[in-house]
């Protein structure tokens, strides 16, 4: 995590909140070229989830983003 960037979701600048519930953990490398390369990031129950540009998935699938268990728990809890 020390070489990462933290990504706000919904940027602050549209009024995102500047919390842990709306950041992910980027690279340097994709945090300054998600906007270029067609990736989308949404947060979906305080899951992270993303979306490959059409090169990378045709279908262009959302995808959860962590395979965490307690994430998918608390993820599970939350619906119940």
């Amino acid at each position: 995590p020390q070489w990462c960037e933290i990504h706000h979701v919904t940027e602050h600048s549209r009024g995102g909140p500047t919390h842990t519930d709306n950041g992910v953990l980027l690279c340097w490398f994709h945090h300054r070229t998600l906007d270029t390369g067609n990736w989308q990031i949404r947060m979906q129950d305080g899951i992270p989830s993303v979306r490959g540009p059409s090169w990378w998935d045709h279908t262009r699938q959302w995808r959860p983003a962590t395979k965490s268990p307690t994430r998918k728990r608390d993820h599970i809890a939350l619906r119940t």
